[in-house]
């Protein structure tokens, strides 16, 4: 039985939010749980991105400055991003799917969804690329006749976290394996925490040779020793 990881420290979130009110209400909703969730300030979001687990954004009327901020933290970080609006979903028109949580729920409610998406148990809404929102994407089974998996692997993770690791070890970026497998970068950045949670492992290179331990793709060169 593999052992369950207990998170000690607080999730780490950054709101990129033109509203100062909104940042410092959000700050302020957030101060009774703070063994739990802290938001930290843009500078420390931006010298320390690979502390992030969440990054918020509120997607209307953001400035250049602000959009500049989102890409940076989206592109330097292993956070999930999820909007966080007053707007109801069909009036946000994104380019990608991505979680949707609202202003509107109350401190805990919001706690509790934003641990809930860092390990993987989202429930709430997403954004397709018509700003609809949509049931979460549900986790794809194997088909009757398709290659069966390793049983060792299948202890540990699911179907569909087995298939992102094999990727993995085939050495595709996260993007390559959204494409691959007609997911979202967010979609594969969760499944690919929670796959590394349930490993044990925190970098690319373990979850290769835990992945390789386990039966999931072919040994690449670059580990050949």
């Amino acid at each position: 039985m593999s052992e369950i990881t207990v998170r000690t420290a607080p999730l780490k979130i950054a709101l990129v939010d033109d509203s100062d009110l909104a940042t410092a209400g959000l700050r302020t909703l957030l101060e009774p749980f703070a063994e739990r969730v802290v938001l930290v300030e843009h500078r420390e979001a931006i010298a320390r991105p690979d502390t992030l687990d969440v990054v918020l954004y509120e997607p209307l009327g953001l400035c250049g400055t602000a959009e500049s901020l989102l890409r940076d933290l989206q592109r330097n970080s292993e956070a999930q991003t999820a909007v966080f609006s007053w707007a109801e979903p069909a009036q946000l028109p994104l380019p990608t799917a991505r979680p949707y949580l609202s202003k509107s729920v109350t401190a805990s409610r919001l706690v509790v969804d934003l641990e809930d998406l860092v390990a993987g148990r989202f429930g709430g809404e997403t954004i397709d690329q018509a700003g609809d929102a949509t049931e979460p994407e549900p986790v794809p089974q194997d088909a009757a006749g398709a290659t069966a998996l390793p049983e060792a692997a299948l202890k540990v993770l699911t179907a569909r976290e087995c298939d992102i690791v094999s990727l993995i070890v085939a050495g595709m970026s996260n993007r390559e394996i959204g494409d691959e497998l007609s997911l979202s970068i967010n979609s594969v950045k969760t499944y690919i925490r929670t796959a590394y949670r349930k490993m044990g492992v925190q970098r690319r290179t373990q979850a290769m040779l835990w992945a390789l331990e386990h039966g999931l793709g072919d040994r690449p060169e670059a580990l050949v020793g």
